[in-house]
């Protein structure tokens, strides 16, 4: 097994051991069973898919593609 560094946040840390010392594990073995798990799973979501609103504004006031145009409109607003 490939040996490596990485940081990790205590809390992490903590839960690592203890569930190694739960389960007789090296805390070693616990990190990888639990990263080997994360990577295998489909990432889901409870959050709904989001959706573009397109609406139709109606004709705009100034001519977008003319940027001074668009400078002076506004400036004249503010």
């Amino acid at each position: 097994m490939a040996r490596t560094t990485i940081d990790l946040d205590p809390a992490i840390l903590r839960e690592l051991r203890r569930r190694g010392q739960r389960e007789g594990k090296s805390m070693g073995q616990v990190a990888s069973e639990v990263l080997a798990k994360a990577l295998v799973e489909p990432q889901t979501s409870d959050a709904p898919a989001f959706e573009w609103l397109s609406l139709d504004l109606g004709r705009p006031f100034v001519d977008l593609e003319d940027k001074e145009a668009v400078r002076s409109f506004l400036d004249d607003r503010s």
